[in-house]
Protein backbone atom coordinates (compact mmCIF):
# COMPACT_ATOMS: atom_id res chain seq x y z
CA UNK A 1 0.00 0.00 0.00
CA UNK A 2 1.69 3.04 -1.29
CA UNK A 3 1.85 6.91 0.21
CA UNK A 4 -0.38 9.24 -1.66
CA UNK A 5 -1.26 12.52 -1.69
CA UNK A 6 -0.48 14.90 1.84
CA UNK A 7 -4.40 15.85 2.79
CA UNK A 8 -3.28 17.72 6.17
CA UNK A 9 -0.64 19.40 7.75
CA UNK A 10 -1.13 20.53 11.29
CA UNK A 11 1.14 22.20 14.15
CA UNK A 12 3.11 18.20 14.73
CA UNK A 13 2.79 16.59 11.30
CA UNK A 14 1.24 15.93 7.76
CA UNK A 15 -1.43 14.00 6.86
CA UNK A 16 -1.10 11.71 4.05
CA UNK A 17 -3.59 9.07 1.61
CA UNK A 18 -2.58 5.23 2.52
CA UNK A 19 -4.42 3.88 -0.06
CA UNK A 20 -7.96 4.24 -0.68
CA UNK A 21 -9.17 3.50 3.56
CA UNK A 22 -6.47 4.64 5.44
CA UNK A 23 -4.18 7.76 6.12
CA UNK A 24 -0.30 7.75 7.26
CA UNK A 25 0.04 10.98 10.22
CA UNK A 26 4.39 11.57 9.72
CA UNK A 27 5.93 12.97 12.83
CA UNK A 28 8.29 15.91 11.89
CA UNK A 29 9.60 15.42 15.74
CA UNK A 30 9.85 11.43 15.78
CA UNK A 31 9.76 11.47 19.80
CA UNK A 32 6.16 12.13 19.22
CA UNK A 33 5.34 8.76 17.06
CA UNK A 34 6.58 7.00 20.06
CA UNK A 35 4.09 9.03 22.55
CA UNK A 36 1.35 8.95 20.40
CA UNK A 37 1.31 5.58 18.94
CA UNK A 38 1.19 4.59 23.16
CA UNK A 39 -1.73 6.69 23.68
CA UNK A 40 -3.35 5.57 20.79
CA UNK A 41 -3.19 2.04 21.36
CA UNK A 42 -5.57 2.63 24.55
CA UNK A 43 -7.45 4.64 22.76
CA UNK A 44 -8.28 1.87 20.69
CA UNK A 45 -8.91 -0.86 23.44
CA UNK A 46 -11.42 1.99 25.25
CA UNK A 47 -13.79 1.77 22.00
CA UNK A 48 -14.51 5.28 22.23
CA UNK A 49 -15.50 5.62 18.61
CA UNK A 50 -11.81 7.14 17.26
CA UNK A 51 -10.86 6.53 13.92
CA UNK A 52 -9.38 2.60 13.99
CA UNK A 53 -5.68 2.67 14.89
CA UNK A 54 -3.11 0.35 12.72
CA UNK A 55 -0.14 0.71 14.29
CA UNK A 56 3.27 1.88 12.92
CA UNK A 57 3.65 1.62 9.26
CA UNK A 58 7.28 2.04 7.29
CA UNK A 59 6.42 2.84 3.31
CA UNK A 60 8.03 4.68 0.52
CA UNK A 61 10.72 5.98 2.53
CA UNK A 62 8.54 7.43 5.43
CA UNK A 63 7.55 6.34 8.68
CA UNK A 64 4.56 7.02 10.46
CA UNK A 65 1.53 6.14 12.11
CA UNK A 66 -1.94 4.66 9.76
CA UNK A 67 -5.47 5.23 10.78
CA UNK A 68 -8.79 4.85 9.19
CA UNK A 69 -9.32 7.12 6.97
CA UNK A 70 -12.74 9.45 8.07
CA UNK A 71 -14.72 10.61 5.22
CA UNK A 72 -16.56 14.13 5.53
CA UNK A 73 -15.87 17.64 6.45
CA UNK A 74 -14.75 18.74 10.11
CA UNK A 75 -17.01 20.64 12.37
CA UNK A 76 -15.23 23.67 12.06
CA UNK A 77 -14.97 23.15 8.26
CA UNK A 78 -19.20 22.76 8.20
CA UNK A 79 -19.52 26.16 10.63
CA UNK A 80 -17.23 28.27 8.23
CA UNK A 81 -19.74 27.32 5.51
CA UNK A 82 -22.80 27.67 7.58
CA UNK A 83 -22.41 29.83 10.63
CA UNK A 84 -26.76 29.12 11.24
CA UNK A 85 -25.61 26.28 12.50
CA UNK A 86 -23.83 27.49 15.85
CA UNK A 87 -26.18 26.73 18.28
CA UNK A 88 -26.89 23.05 16.88
CA UNK A 89 -23.01 22.67 16.62
CA UNK A 90 -22.56 24.04 20.44
CA UNK A 91 -25.02 21.40 21.10
CA UNK A 92 -23.49 18.29 19.46
CA UNK A 93 -20.02 19.31 20.45
CA UNK A 94 -21.24 19.43 24.11
CA UNK A 95 -23.15 15.93 23.71
CA UNK A 96 -19.89 14.13 22.59
CA UNK A 97 -17.75 15.58 25.19
CA UNK A 98 -19.94 14.65 28.09
CA UNK A 99 -20.04 11.38 26.93
CA UNK A 100 -16.41 10.99 25.77
CA UNK A 101 -16.05 12.12 29.93
CA UNK A 102 -18.39 9.20 31.10
CA UNK A 103 -15.12 6.23 30.25
CA UNK A 104 -12.47 5.95 32.90
CA UNK A 105 -9.06 4.80 31.23
CA UNK A 106 -8.30 3.55 34.50
CA UNK A 107 -5.08 5.26 35.20
CA UNK A 108 -3.35 3.86 31.69
CA UNK A 109 -2.94 7.54 30.37
CA UNK A 110 -0.82 10.44 31.84
CA UNK A 111 -2.73 13.00 34.51
CA UNK A 112 -3.91 15.98 33.57
CA UNK A 113 -2.29 17.46 36.33
CA UNK A 114 1.58 16.00 35.38
CA UNK A 115 1.26 16.58 31.77
CA UNK A 116 0.38 20.75 32.52
CA UNK A 117 2.86 20.59 35.46
CA UNK A 118 5.52 19.26 32.64
CA UNK A 119 4.11 22.13 30.13
CA UNK A 120 4.69 24.57 32.50
CA UNK A 121 7.80 24.27 33.68
CA UNK A 122 9.24 24.30 29.91
CA UNK A 123 7.55 27.71 29.26
CA UNK A 124 10.09 30.30 28.73
CA UNK A 125 8.15 33.01 27.61
CA UNK A 126 9.17 36.63 28.21
CA UNK A 127 7.06 38.19 31.31
CA UNK A 128 6.33 34.87 32.08
CA UNK A 129 8.88 34.35 35.00
CA UNK A 130 7.57 36.29 38.00
CA UNK A 131 4.00 34.72 37.58
CA UNK A 132 5.57 30.34 37.39
CA UNK A 133 5.38 30.46 41.08
CA UNK A 134 1.75 31.04 41.87
CA UNK A 135 0.24 29.07 38.77
CA UNK A 136 2.29 26.05 39.91
CA UNK A 137 0.98 26.41 43.69
CA UNK A 138 -2.60 26.75 41.82
CA UNK A 139 -2.07 23.86 39.72
CA UNK A 140 -0.53 21.34 42.80
CA UNK A 141 -4.05 22.53 44.73
CA UNK A 142 -6.65 21.29 42.14
CA UNK A 143 -7.73 18.02 42.77
CA UNK A 144 -7.17 15.02 40.28
CA UNK A 145 -9.57 12.80 38.97
CA UNK A 146 -10.40 9.25 37.00
CA UNK A 147 -12.23 10.34 33.79
CA UNK A 148 -10.74 10.33 30.15
CA UNK A 149 -9.84 13.93 28.70
CA UNK A 150 -9.22 14.28 25.34
CA UNK A 151 -6.91 17.46 25.83
CA UNK A 152 -7.86 19.36 22.96
CA UNK A 153 -11.18 18.97 22.20
CA UNK A 154 -12.63 21.55 19.88
CA UNK A 155 -14.64 21.73 16.00
CA UNK A 156 -11.90 21.57 14.27
CA UNK A 157 -10.83 17.73 16.11
CA UNK A 158 -14.49 16.54 15.38
CA UNK A 159 -15.25 15.07 11.92
CA UNK A 160 -18.95 14.53 10.38
CA UNK A 161 -19.28 11.47 8.15
CA UNK A 162 -21.85 9.77 6.82
CA UNK A 163 -21.95 7.39 9.71
CA UNK A 164 -22.22 10.03 12.57
CA UNK A 165 -19.04 12.64 14.12
CA UNK A 166 -15.74 10.76 14.93
CA UNK A 167 -13.58 12.70 17.51
CA UNK A 168 -9.62 12.57 16.03
CA UNK A 169 -5.91 13.82 16.86
CA UNK A 170 -5.73 12.09 20.31
CA UNK A 171 -2.51 12.44 20.71
CA UNK A 172 -2.76 14.79 23.79
CA UNK A 173 -5.16 12.36 25.61
CA UNK A 174 -4.88 12.12 29.50
CA UNK A 175 -6.81 11.12 32.49
CA UNK A 176 -8.54 13.30 35.47
CA UNK A 177 -10.96 15.73 36.16
CA UNK A 178 -13.58 16.18 33.29
CA UNK A 179 -14.17 20.12 34.66
CA UNK A 180 -10.37 20.21 33.30
CA UNK A 181 -11.14 19.26 29.93
CA UNK A 182 -14.22 21.26 29.29
CA UNK A 183 -12.22 24.50 30.34
CA UNK A 184 -9.52 23.94 27.86
CA UNK A 185 -12.43 23.93 25.46
CA UNK A 186 -14.09 26.85 26.71
CA UNK A 187 -10.41 28.59 26.71
CA UNK A 188 -10.08 27.58 22.86
CA UNK A 189 -13.31 28.19 21.67
CA UNK A 190 -13.12 31.79 23.55
CA UNK A 191 -9.29 32.89 22.56
CA UNK A 192 -7.33 30.65 19.82
CA UNK A 193 -6.91 32.85 16.79
CA UNK A 194 -7.20 30.89 13.82
CA UNK A 195 -4.23 30.57 11.28
CA UNK A 196 -3.35 33.47 8.84
CA UNK A 197 -3.52 31.89 5.73
CA UNK A 198 -6.81 31.62 5.96
CA UNK A 199 -8.92 33.93 4.00
CA UNK A 200 -10.26 36.58 5.35
CA UNK A 201 -13.67 36.03 4.93
CA UNK A 202 -13.21 33.14 7.23
CA UNK A 203 -11.71 34.16 10.13
CA UNK A 204 -14.28 37.33 9.91
CA UNK A 205 -17.35 34.57 10.15
CA UNK A 206 -15.92 32.37 12.70
CA UNK A 207 -15.54 36.04 14.72
CA UNK A 208 -18.94 35.88 14.43
CA UNK A 209 -20.18 33.11 15.30
CA UNK A 210 -17.79 32.54 17.98
CA UNK A 211 -20.04 33.42 21.04
CA UNK A 212 -23.11 31.59 19.77
CA UNK A 213 -20.78 28.28 19.68
CA UNK A 214 -19.53 29.28 22.97
CA UNK A 215 -22.55 29.48 24.96
CA UNK A 216 -23.90 26.91 23.56
CA UNK A 217 -21.51 24.71 24.51
CA UNK A 218 -20.82 25.84 28.16
CA UNK A 219 -24.66 25.90 29.04
CA UNK A 220 -25.30 22.40 27.15
CA UNK A 221 -22.17 21.00 29.05
CA UNK A 222 -23.09 22.27 32.76
CA UNK A 223 -26.81 20.72 32.28
CA UNK A 224 -26.16 17.64 30.89
CA UNK A 225 -23.14 17.21 33.35
CA UNK A 226 -24.44 19.05 36.27
CA UNK A 227 -20.86 20.76 37.14
CA UNK A 228 -20.79 23.95 38.19
CA UNK A 229 -19.10 27.11 36.18
CA UNK A 230 -16.83 28.08 39.12
CA UNK A 231 -15.38 24.16 39.03
CA UNK A 232 -14.55 24.85 35.56
CA UNK A 233 -12.96 28.45 36.20
CA UNK A 234 -10.35 26.52 38.81
CA UNK A 235 -8.94 25.42 36.15
CA UNK A 236 -8.14 28.33 33.66
CA UNK A 237 -4.86 29.89 35.28
CA UNK A 238 -2.61 26.42 34.61
CA UNK A 239 -4.62 25.82 31.37
CA UNK A 240 -4.05 29.56 30.34
CA UNK A 241 0.00 28.75 31.17
CA UNK A 242 0.20 25.80 30.00
CA UNK A 243 -1.13 26.89 26.38
CA UNK A 244 1.60 29.75 26.28
CA UNK A 245 3.93 26.46 25.65
CA UNK A 246 2.04 25.38 22.29
CA UNK A 247 2.66 26.66 18.67
CA UNK A 248 -0.03 29.58 18.87
CA UNK A 249 0.04 32.71 17.03
CA UNK A 250 1.70 35.61 18.89
CA UNK A 251 -1.60 37.61 19.04
CA UNK A 252 -2.87 34.61 21.14
CA UNK A 253 0.06 34.31 23.55
CA UNK A 254 -0.13 38.22 24.56
CA UNK A 255 -3.85 37.63 25.15
CA UNK A 256 -3.42 35.15 27.71
CA UNK A 257 -0.34 36.03 29.20
CA UNK A 258 -2.44 39.36 30.18
CA UNK A 259 -5.18 37.58 31.49
CA UNK A 260 -2.76 35.51 33.26
CA UNK A 261 -0.98 38.80 34.92
CA UNK A 262 -4.25 40.63 35.51
CA UNK A 263 -6.02 37.06 37.09
CA UNK A 264 -2.76 36.73 39.57
CA UNK A 265 -2.60 40.84 40.52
Amino acid sequence: MGVGERIGRGNTADIYELGSKQVLKVFRDPKLLDLERNINSVIEELAVGAPTFYGTVETDGLTGLAYERILGPSMLEMLMGKPEKAVEYGRQLAELHAKLHSVKPVGRLESIKSRLAYMISGIRHVGFEPLREVIESCLSELPGGDHLCHGDFHPGNVLLSQGGPVIIDWMTAVCGPAQADAARTILILRHAVLPAELPEVAIQTFAQLRTILLQTYEDTYLELTGYSREELAKWELPLMAARLGESIPEKEQRTLLDLIQRRIN
